[in-house]
């Protein structure tokens, strides 16, 4: 594995030996959950806390509720 560093939007991101830059939160839900994310799915950070990679922060949602503001307030 790569070294990390923070992508524009304030996520960790690594290059892994492919040469493929990964985000960080992306991979530790993937080992969590034991597969691949689902497609129309995101990660989200529970506490809101993008630098948290925590696999008990993190939790796979629908795109469009883990990006709508409105949406959120109700999981």
């Amino acid at each position: 594995m790569g070294f990390f560093r923070k992508n524009p939007s304030g996520y960790k991101v690594f290059t892994d030996s492919d040469g493929v830059t990964r985000s960080v939160h992306k991979r530790v839900l993937e080992k969590k959950l034991g597969r691949p994310i689902r497609k129309g799915y995101d990660v989200d950070h529970i506490n809101k806390k993008k630098g948290d990679n925590r696999p008990s922060n993190l939790r796979e949602l629908p795109y469009s509720v883990n990006r709508s503001p409105k949406k959120r307030r109700f999981w």
